[in-house]
């Protein structure tokens, strides 16, 4: 299908736009992760995101094709960083309990620098919107960052049950856990609270390394 002439004009503007241009994707961008987080994706439109900009929707056409693509570069930055600094963590020399707290840490240090870039992707209902998706690409880009953040989790966990240190007769189970409590802070974590994600993993990681312990 030949592309429309806004579209020709979008695609010229990425290659040779400059500063500016990426600029105010960028502004679109962030007041897209904004107005994602506080709709949801399902109940959010190009000109909410309009609205809360200051301009009209068709101006929005020049950066972004659609709300399923803002809502790409909104996120998959965001997770492949997450996914990166996780699979560093679980490569490193450090003891399975040591590695375990530094990932849980690290995960939500980056919740925070790209808050709310992580927080709009695990609200959402990701499974439902890669069937919705008609970039195929993207979607099994992001379903494989996902096994790619678990895969590391378990290496640490495997390694930890190896050595002693973790005592658990299901693996899965204790992965999911895990991620499950570090992800429910979407619901309630905000950088201008009173702890800042550092120091948030580090209690969670407290109680969640402790909950594998062996028990004395």
């Amino acid at each position: 299908m030949a592309k429309s002439a806004i579209g020709r004009r979008r695609t010229a503007a990425l290659r040779d736009g400059g500063a500016g241009y990426a600029q105010r994707r960028a502004e679109i961008v962030a007041a897209g992760a904004e107005v994602f987080r506080d709709r949801g994706y399902e109940a959010t439109s190009l000109k909410d995101v309009a609205e809360r900009l200051g301009t009209d929707r068709a101006s929005l056409y020049y950066y972004v094709a659609s709300k399923n693509e803002l809502f790409q570069l909104v996120t998959q930055q965001a997770v492949e960083e997450v996914v990166a600094a996780a699979e560093q963590v679980a490569g490193q020399d450090a003891g399975p309990e040591a590695r375990l707290r530094e990932l849980i840490v690290t995960t939500l240090h980056k919740y925070e620098d790209h808050y709310p870039y992580m927080f709009v992707y695990i609200q959402e209902d990701m499974s439902r919107i890669h069937s919705e998706t008609l970039d195929e690409v993207w979607a099994r880009t992001m379903l494989q960052l996902g096994k790619r953040y678990q895969e590391a989790l378990l290496k640490i966990l495997d390694d930890g049950i190896a050595d002693g240190v973790f005592v658990t007769d299901h693996r899965h189970i204790a992965m999911n856990t895990i991620v499950g409590a570090v992800n429910w802070t979407h619901r309630w974590f905000r950088p201008s609270g009173k702890l800042t994600g550092d120091e948030l993993g580090t209690t969670m990681a407290d109680q969640l390394v402790a909950g594998l312990r062996p028990a004395r």
